[in-house]
């Protein structure tokens, strides 16, 4: 998934699981626009991680991923206010779009300009595999 999105021009950060993803959004002066994480981790779980980037005052974007459904607390990660939910393996193409919409809402803020949709650039998606 990092090639891919290098290659599509954007900037990626990654972390080996939760703890270091919270160290590096406290410290590595990175503004991040998304976050893309997985739903089981080691130490930090990914459930544990959004809440923690919210209270954090983190608003940007997050996607969790997720090979394990029935582990996941669907209804809590929408009240914190997650962007979608994707079953793996997944089509990266599927993600594109969304990443295109951030973009879109970013430049567009940083243009005084107001950005595509007000409520956010993502709407909640769950992507399941048949």
């Amino acid at each position: 998934m990092g090639i891919v999105l290098a290659l599509d021009g954007h900037h990626a950060v990654f972390a080996r699981d939760g703890d270091e993803a919270l160290e590096l959004f406290d410290k590595s002066g990175v503004t991040f626009d998304l976050i893309i994480t997985d739903h089981q981790m080691v130490r930090v779980s990914g459930l544990d991680l959004v809440r923690r980037l919210r209270e954090k005052r983190f608003s940007g974007e997050i996607v969790v991923l997720t090979a394990y459904a029935g582990t996941l607390d669907e209804q809590e990660y929408k009240k914190l206010e997650v962007a979608g939910i994707m079953e793996k393996p997944f089509d990266i193409n599927v993600l594109r779009p969304w990443l295109d919409c951030i973009q879109e809402s970013r430049e567009a803020l940083a243009a005084g300009e107001t950005p595509p949709s007000p409520a956010g650039p993502v709407a909640f998606c769950w992507l399941k595999h048949d």
